[in-house]
């Protein structure tokens, strides 16, 4: 009766077609209004009217009787049409499916990557995101005519309609942290609502007026108030429990796509139907804290739900007495997911990623995505009582039914097919079964063969798929950790990754690499070497025909791999060139730059920014001989293609011309930062896109419509945040310092610009941005920038960037000397710290204040012990050896860790000697070298020379 109603009121409102002055039927009742969003704002071309709007007037909202749960989806059954609506990834389009006849009945091309489509409640409109080319675009769903394409931020995964004012679409936004309103009416952005990072699927409840937000890597789902667009509370998941076994599922909860709304049945009090019709589940993965990695015991499937019929909401737990065995909390795999298979042994699966629920409310259907596998539960029990394996079709990631619950629909991503399943009338006694043949959904596959073989390699975790090159079946698959290739999820990734001692280990990704999946310059290349994909396969259970890996008879070598499984690692080598892209580098080059918009054509009319540019370390950051010793270092240790990760910041538009060997450096230049069109945030190492500019067009409004991004301290850490490719290794980690001290948590913030690139007079009388980048690079600035900016260094240090507590005796004849960092926004030393000195010596002074000695500072050469009261960071290899000169290609371990936090202190030990004659005063005196000795001995051949130093601050001891 309900399907009918929407059916009829739908078709009553398309017959006024679109922009049509014929108004929909009336559906409006008591409910939402538009919960005070703002006037609806166009970007860029539409704020001055340039952008018709698409509907004469709002649609109704839906009746109460009318609503229903949606969930973000690339699947969705159209009952309007009965049809299926399908997102096809990488292939840049949306389908639309006949499903009875069967029959692709059109393609339609939207993009780069489409993750997500969304039917409007009313069946007006699909809604289709394109996470690469960062557009929403709405499609006419009776005449499929694309109509308009909106741009959004970085990385939108997912949309979907407000169930209950269908005016309003929202889609997560990744890289924002943030959730778009989108007004479908005037066919524009609205705003955005931060709901912090990474936000992946969204579900639209029918009982209240929300949005549930999952988020793709945190413990966390957001409810946003759709009556105030604003966040309402934030439920926390719970970490499961760490287990003496480490095949037991633990760890944290991460890898999140979507959920559903489990439906309206009824319970008594107490039991898993409590919160009927406002729990929400949510399939995912857990991420364990074991390294090295190891396929059976990092990464676990696992169902949340969160019951929001509780005030404030909560996750749900198992009360472990309940009589009836209820599992009402986490379904985790032993435990509510414990199905036999043909031996009496628990059928083991991968990467639960979408849930769909039947209209009975009795049963869920959840895919594994990476196993390729359906799960059937028995929402009343909360347990899974069956399981269609080896589904057909490559990489199943979404999961919808039909109104009446007869039929599944599961999209592949890889294979680029849809399925149709007969689910028995929702009846548990029954199995769910295929019905025909997979439907192909796109004319032709864009994507070249190798790189969609090695794409649908790096996603299957499925052991029934047959006989691989390099083992006898599939392994944990790549996208268990690395969800979405090696971009935006990747340095999330790194943070949910534990280190429990990094004095030990410090590397979180894999170990027993050689050159860090640098390789060669593409995997066809005749020197491609694949043994760090083989060492991959072997963590994730690859490399022998024993899936246990207790038998390593006919096991394939790394070191010594057949021509099949060398060809096979070149297929996922594909991925790893793609998304690195065959780096490592994280620089991905939009268009060739325009060479002649850059430095002295800039000068011309920025004469001021132009001078102060080439006082600064940006301008000199490829020809540093400091930082050529280091590339020449690792390039002998690793192979040249390593320079791509150095020149990626350092020689950023020579990138982009092809040039990663700094044989024409050209430092970090005007165009190294004005033509960055996008930031990845993947972690850092020039995580940015960049985009060729015709300088000479609409210059100044180009430039005023970058400097929001310019300014935001992510797109500072696209360089000044740094990991090590293939083990995770943290190599700098200024922005990660900086967000999570008190600068960043101030509101107003203090960003890196405020510090970096204050403003200054200008020449006409104006203020500009301080192009020096001033900081506490001493080197630099002695080396390049003239006495001013050495003067600017200087002062910029000691002005309250640190203070020294007076000093006091400790009970050992030693001397305490608390040092505080109360002006500087990150640590204490940052940046490449391992090459960095700092330290706290005490001098002897006479009545005129000169030094007679000096107590726990450097050596008779300069060089600092490492007893010395000193900050830094010292790196070591596997063995403990501590890397001089900042090997971080044979960096396994970090085992001297000493800064001070922004905002902190951090109390050194110093012990004095005996003070010679006349000595009238003993100072604690802190001293900053920004290159230390070591590095720079090696660096300049010399053994007795030194980096230029500045004293800090000075303390006289009590």
């Amino acid at each position: 009766m309900l399907l009918g109603v929407a059916l009829a009121t739908a078709l009553a409102w398309q017959a006024g077609g679109c922009g049509s002055s014929s108004s929909p039927p009336d559906m409006s009742e008591a409910g939402p209004s538009d919960g005070g969003k703002p006037e609806a704002q166009a970007p860029d071309a539409a704020a001055d009217g340039s952008l018709p709007p698409l509907e004469s007037e709002p649609p109704a909202q839906i009746p109460e009787a009318n609503r229903l749960d949606v969930s973000s989806t690339p699947v969705v059954y159209d009952a309007l049409r009965g049809g299926v609506w399908t997102a096809n990834g990488d292939v840049g389009s949306i389908s639309y499916v006949d499903i009875d006849t069967p029959k692709l009945i059109a393609e339609i091309p939207i993009g780069q990557n489409i993750t997500s489509v969304a039917l409007s409640p009313d069946f007006r409109w699909i809604a289709a995101v394109d996470r690469s080319g960062a557009t929403v675009t709405l499609v006419d769903a009776t005449t499929r005519d694309v109509v308009r394409a909106i741009p959004l931020g970085t990385h939108p995964r997912a949309a979907v309609w407000d169930s209950w004012n269908p005016r309003y679409l929202y889609v997560a936004v990744e890289d924002d942290g943030a959730v778009a309103v989108i007004d479908r009416s005037l066919g524009v952005f609205v705003e955005e609502i931060p709901v912090g990072r990474l936000p992946s699927g969204l579900t639209s409840p029918k009982l209240r007026h929300d949005l549930y937000v999952n988020h793709r890597i945190d413990a966390m789902v957001t409810r946003v108030s759709l009556d105030t667009d604003t966040v309402a509370l934030n439920v926390p998941l719970a970490i499961q429990p760490a287990d003496p076994s480490p095949t037991v599922p633990q760890g944290k909860p991460f890898a999140f796509e979507s959920g559903a709304m489990v439906q309206g049945y009824g319970g008594d009090a107490g039991t898993i139907n409590q919160g009927a019709g406002n729990i929400l589940w949510m399939p995912h993965e857990l991420l364990a804290p074991t390294h090295p990695f190891q396929f059976q015991e990092t990464v676990f499937p696992a169902v949340s739900d969160v019951d929001f019929s509780v005030e404030g909401g909560q996750e749900i737990t198992t009360d472990p007495n309940d009589p009836n065995g209820v599992i009402a909390g986490r379904k985790l795999l032993f435990d509510a997911i414990n199905i036999p298979d043909p031996t009496g042994a628990t059928s083991i699966m991968s990467q639960l990623c979408a849930v769909t629920m039947h209209p009975n409310g009795e049963v869920a259907y959840v895919l594994a995505c990476g196993s390729e596998d359906l799960l059937t539960f028995d929402l009343t029990s909360g347990i899974a009582v069956d399981l269609l394996r080896n589904l057909p079709g490559d990489h199943p990631v979404g999961v919808t039914i039909d109104t009446l619950g007869q039929r599944l629909f599961v999209v592949s991503d890889q294979s680029k097919t849809l399925m149709r399943f007969d689910t028995a009338g929702g009846d548990l006694t029954q199995h769910v079964t295929e019905l025909g043949t997979t439907i192909p959904l796109v004319a032709k596959d864009t994507v070249a063969p190798a790189l969609r073989s090695g794409l649908t390699l790096f996603y299957r975790a499925n052991s029934s798929k047959g006989t691989l090159a390099t083992t006898g079946n599939n392994w944990l698959s790549c996208g268990a950790c690395h969800l979405d290739g090696f971009v935006s999820t990747n340095k999330f990734l790194f943070e949910a990754s534990d280190v429990v001692n990094e004095a030990l280990d410090a590397r979180i990704g894999h170990i027993g690499l050689t050159d860090l999946f640098s390789t060669a310059p593409t995997p066809t290349s005749p020197t491609f070497n694949p043994h760090d994909i083989l060492v991959a396969f072997t963590d994730m259970g690859g490399l022998s025909p024993d899936r246990t890996g207790a038998t390593r008879t006919g096991a394939v070598q790394p070191s010594a791999p057949t021509a099949a499984a060398k060809t096979m690692s070149a297929e996922v080598a594909e991925v790893v060139a793609r998304d690195l892209p065959v780096g490592p580098t994280w620089l991905l080059p939009g268009a060739m730059p325009n060479e002649s918009y850059d430095t002295q054509w800039c000068g011309q009319c920025h004469a001021q920014e132009y001078a102060a540019w080439q006082q600064s370390a940006h301008a000199h950051s490829a020809v540093d001989p400091m930082m050529q010793f280091c590339t020449k270092t690792e390039v002998g240790l690793v192979g040249p293609q390593f320079s791509r990760l150095c020149a990626g910041c350092h020689d950023p538009v020579s990138v982009r011309l092809g040039d990663t060997s700094f044989s024409t450096p050209r430092n970090v230049t005007c165009l190294g930062c004005h033509d960055v069109s996008r930031l990845i945030q993947a972690g850092g190492n020039g995580d940015v896109v960049a985009t060729a500019q015709d300088w000479t067009l609409q210059h100044a409004a180009t430039a005023a419509a970058e400097l929001p991004r310019l300014r935001s301290p992510q797109f500072c850490a696209g360089c000044h945040e740094q990991f090590v490719p293939g083990n995770g290794l943290s190599g700098i980690t200024t922005y990660e310092e900086w967000s999570g001290g008190p600068y960043a948590a101030a509101k107003p913030q203090t960003i890196c610009i405020d510090c970096h690139m204050a403003a200054v007079a200008s020449d006409a009388g104006t203020t500009v941005a301080d192009h020096r980048f001033v900081g506490g690079n001493v080197y630099m600035a002695t080396q390049y920038g003239g006495s001013a900016m050495i003067s600017a260094t200087n002062a910029k240090l000691q002005s309250g960037i640190m203070q020294i507590a007076p000093a006091s005796p400790t009970s050992d004849g030693g001397v305490a000397v608390k040092v505080t960092n109360v002006g500087i926004g990150h640590d204490f030393p940052t940046g490449v710290t391992d090459i960095r000195e700092a330290w706290v010596e005490l001098q002897a002074l006479d009545a005129s204040g000169n030094v007679l000695a000096h107590f726990g500072g450097p050596d008779a050469s300069g060089v600092l012990p490492s007893t010395a009261a000193r900050l830094g960071i010292d790196i070591a290899d596997a063995d403990g050896g501590i890397l001089l000169e900042h090997q971080l290609s044979q960096t396994a371990r970090i085992t001297f860790d000493q800064r001070v936090p922004a905002g902190g202190s951090l109390t050194l030990n110093v012990t004095p000697g005996t003070s010679p004659p006349g000595t009238t005063e003993l100072d604690a005196v802190l001293y900053y070298r920004n290159l230390r000795t070591t590095y720079y001995q090696a660096a300049t051949g010399d053994a007795g020379a030194t980096s230029p130093s500045i004293e800090l601050a000075r303390e006289k001891v009590p």
